[in-house]
């Protein structure tokens, strides 16, 4: 296993930056069996999850109190 000598913030904004180019979770430049290829991963990801979270929240909110 490599390890990469970048942080893991600064790997997480490489993958977000890379989906934000258009570019394909595939593109992702660090060995599968290693923790920065699972780091990249998940900030390529990190804009569904938001959105899924986001989107949870604004139903919650217009739930009546009752149902909540």
């Amino acid at each position: 296993m490599t390890i990469s000598t970048r942080s893991p913030a600064a790997i997480s904004d490489e993958g977000r930056h890379a989906r934000d180019r258009g570019d394909p979770i595939t593109a992702n430049p660090y060995p599968a069996d290693s923790d920065a290829h699972a780091t990249w991963d998940r900030g390529y990801r990190m804009p569904d999850e938001e959105a899924r979270v986001a989107s949870r929240k604004a139903v919650h909110e217009d739930m009546p109190p009752e149902a909540s």
